[in-house]
């Protein structure tokens, strides 16, 4: 009897750090450019932040779809756990996976735009300290804050504007949004939205960064979130990054983790439940001996 090897795993994790690493790469780049070029010109608004994160996650899923499923969030990866079947077992190695592509990432784009934001930093009016009470400035960038830093601020009055329970309702609530339409676009009832799974998940991504990352950047991703902070603490952030500033990461690491299996759930209770059986070629009925039958 021939015997069938298992699936190797470490390909799916390697998929995901290469996936994860294309997105924060892609997304992060945009913010720096955006955000470090400004005076040069580029003067990119929260829209195009939106657009170039929509395209750097429809790549990053066309990098790692076939392979890893492209998960590159762990909100993704608990809500199919939870819901689709997704071993459990697995959840630590993809969970850690996308943290080190979303470092690595972080890392990259250190390496590529560190000239610009430095300039930026050191052009700034005050300078922008990296581990003082301005350095977020910088350091959104890298991660997701709330409140947005630029355009709400980070002291007492932005917290009045945007208290911390409308951010983390926010994050919640847009992730949610974020999984169910996944589960819609990917739902194997519906084959011929696999054909574009990539584009409209991207769509999705720029819709909800580009509406709503004027309250709190729109993490919509724990490793988005997180893998660059661990970076950030290398480079001099501080407590600019772990924790940020009001314990932001309290809203932008943790918050999607719970909107992700609810987003699950209300997909799997209002929709998934009620779709047609799949449609497929015809099938003989199996045999039944009679016996079989009465019983069942």
């Amino acid at each position: 009897m021939a015997v069938v090897a298992e699936e190797s795993w470490t390909k799916k994790y390697l998929a995901e750090i290469l996936g994860t690493f294309v997105l924060v790469f892609l997304g992060d780049s945009f913010v720096a450019y955006a955000v470090a070029g400004g005076k040069n010109g580029f003067l990119a608004g929260l829209l195009g932040a939106g657009m170039f994160w929509g395209f750097a996650v429809t790549l990053a899923i066309y990098t790692a779809g076939a392979v890893s499923g492209a998960h590159l969030n762990p909100a993704v990866t608990l809500s199919l756990a939870w819901r689709r079947g997704f071993p459990w077992s697995k959840v630590p190695g993809y969970i850690g996976s996308q943290i080190v592509g979303a470092f690595l990432g972080a890392a990259g784009v250190s390496f590529v735009w560190n000239g610009i934001i430095y300039n930026y930093e050191h052009t700034a009016k005050p300078i922008i300290e990296r581990g003082g009470s301005n350095g977020i400035e910088s350091g959104l960038i890298f991660s997701a804050n709330w409140p947005h830093p630029l355009l709400i601020g980070h002291n007492a009055a932005a917290l009045q504007q945007v208290p911390w329970w409308v951010g983390a309702g926010t994050e919640s609530i847009i992730t949610a949004l974020l999984v169910i339409t996944i589960l819609g676009i990917v739902e194997d009832r519906v084959p011929s939205a696999a054909n574009v799974a990539p584009l409209a998940i991207g769509i999705v991504v720029a819709a909800l960064v580009g509406l709503f990352s004027p309250i709190e950047m729109a993490s919509l991703n724990p490793a988005r979130d997180f893998g660059p902070r661990l970076w950030m603490l290398l480079i001099g952030y501080g407590g600019n990054a772990i924790p940020g500033p009001n314990f932001n990461i309290l809203i932008s690491s943790l918050m999607p983790l719970i909107g992700g299996p609810l987003g699950a759930y209300l997909y799997d209770m209002f929709v998934h439940q009620h779709l047609p059986v799949p449609v497929g070629p015809a099938t003989p009925e199996p045999v039944v001996a009679e016996p079989t039958r009465a019983r069942a």
